[in-house]
């Protein structure tokens, strides 16, 4: 397999900018004062923390990045020590969360922006974590090359009484995966895999009944076996192929670098942001969503107004589910949280698969909900923004809801949603890079979010920080997150 994804990895020059850069990406490059600058945009910049990694082959720190790193971190400006605990949402509502501190991609944006006058308060930190291995590529490796190949932006950082916890996003897909299999059972049948949006309602389509695997995961190429019938054609990040064989790359990693120690699995995280119940969002009526609203038709013919669905005072009917309104239906992001309690768009359940907690996964691949849209009471759920023309040097920032702007509080936001407050510079990936030739599945990047509309569908990032849906069985980027302790560096590393 061909490496994926070597393109434009960033990123900008100098520890601390005191001045707005309108540099192109080319022009970027050749600037004397930038020692590994590749690209820079008028509207965002990337800053390395240290062209080395954090992490060495065999586990050992580079004592100079983790000083460079925490210079940062002990800022106070980027430091949760130095704030109250969370009251409010961006929506003004009250948070009603276990009480934790934290900082999010917003507030290292703007501790890279330190210039006040500058156009944009966009940006982003990154840092490279592990030290490349080359030449050990492709399933039978882990991909290991192509993924410590990779830098890391900070995007949250969360403390309580014990813990200083840092959250990293890859900043570009390491490679290529299914989400799930194909498998048909043939004991139970199946005719909701897919719906299919139609002007009086959803209907549905089913793959060919009494049909088999055809999916292989990574375990099956390298062992030369046939697709494995446990993956079936369902939307659950808990028993996908994704999720298999991301594991299973972590896995070889951690024969190199023997980092364990360092990282924090997302049940032990301040806040427990990571569990269904604070990932679940509510309607415009402050109600949760129930399985039910999950199936829901357009409406009518001659209908003029969209309806809103009163939901369930009752947190269990609706756990898992984040909703808002997507061009004329209504869309529903499932299997937000890692605690295996979330509801799936069949009745509430999937028909072959169980959602089991993913909650000590040290290597996970993000939400929805923490990368673009909480629901209604927790942020602006229908105003996200993506990247106009990334392969363009003044590329920019816009709305997605119709091109329109017609919620003053938007403003308040800087094109930013979701919990880890991302704009579309963040989420997008490949900037500088034209997608004009190149296959759909090189351009998306799965989210552990699926489609409640659709078992054949999952959330997926474009590469611009849109969102969209694609079908599971097909090939699409990972790009992975973890939690990184603070706490332990400080300690362990030092020893």
């Amino acid at each position: 397999m061909m490496k994926i994804f070597r393109v434009a990895t960033m990123l900008f020059c100098t520890l601390f900018i005191t001045a707005c850069h309108t540099m192109s990406p080319w022009d970027a490059a050749h600037d004397p004062d930038c020692k590994y600058c590749i690209a820079s945009y008028p509207y965002y910049n990337i800053m390395p923390i240290s062209d080395r990694p954090l992490f060495n082959a065999g586990g050992s720190i580079n004592q100079d990045v983790l000083e460079l790193l925490m210079n940062i971190l002990d800022n106070p400006k980027l430091d949760p020590a130095y704030r109250d605990d969370k009251a409010y949402w961006s929506t003004g509502l009250s948070f009603d969360g276990i009480p934790y501190t934290a900082v999010t991609t917003a507030d290292f944006s703007n501790f890279v922006m330190a210039e006040p006058t500058c156009i944009s308060h966009s940006g982003a930190i990154v840092i490279k974590l592990f030290e490349t291995i080359p030449d050990r590529y492709c399933v039978a490796n882990g991909h290991i090359s192509e993924f410590t190949s990779q830098w890391w932006q900070l995007v949250y950082r969360a403390t309580d009484e014990s813990s200083d916890v840092l959250t990293l996003w890859m900043t570009e897909p390491y490679r290529l995966s299914p989400f799930v299999g194909t498998r048909y059972d043939t004991a139970i049948g199946r005719y909701d895999e897919r719906f299919v949006i139609a002007q009086d309602g959803l209907t549905w389509s089913a793959i060919e009944e009494g049909s088999i695997n055809t999916i292989y995961s990574d375990s099956c190429i390298y062992k030369d076996l046939p697709p494995c019938n446990t993956y079936f054609f369902e939307n659950n990040y808990s028993a996908s192929i994704a999720r298999s064989n991301l594991l299973r790359d972590f896995s070889k990693l951690l024969i190199h670098f023997d980092v364990q120690a360092y990282l924090v699995a997302p049940k032990d995280i301040p806040g427990q942001w990571q569990s269904s119940i604070f990932q679940t969002g509510t309607n415009s009526l402050m109600r949760f969503y129930t399985p039910g609203h999950f199936q829901t038709p357009l409406p009518r013919p001659g209908d003029t107004q969209r309806r809103y669905y009163q939901g369930s005072e009752n947190i269990l009917d609706g756990l898992g589910g984040a909703g808002l309104i997507w061009a004329d239906y209504f869309h529903f992001s499932l299997m937000n949280g890692k605690d295996g309690l979330s509801v799936a768009p069949y009745n509430g359940r999937w028909m072959h698969t169980t959602p089991t907690p993913t909650y000590h996964d040290l290597i996970w691949l993000p939400s929805d909900f923490e990368t673009r849209s909480m629901g209604h009471n927790k942020d602006l759920a229908m105003f996200q923004t993506f990247v106009v023309d990334p392969a363009t040097p003044n590329s920019r920032l816009r709305w997605n809801y119709w091109g329109q702007r017609t919620d003053p509080r938007q403003d308040l936001t800087g094109g930013r949603s979701g919990l880890w407050q991302l704009n579309g510079f963040d989420r997008g990936f490949g900037l500088g890079t034209s997608y004009s030739q190149v296959e759909w599945s090189t351009r998306i990047t799965w989210l552990r979010s699926t489609d409640a509309l659709a078992i054949g569908n999952a959330n997926t990032i474009y590469h611009t920080g849109n969102r969209y849906g694609f079908g599971i069985n097909q090939p699409a980027g990972m790009r992975p997150a973890l939690h990184l302790c603070i706490n332990s560096l400080l300690e362990l590393g030092a020893s």
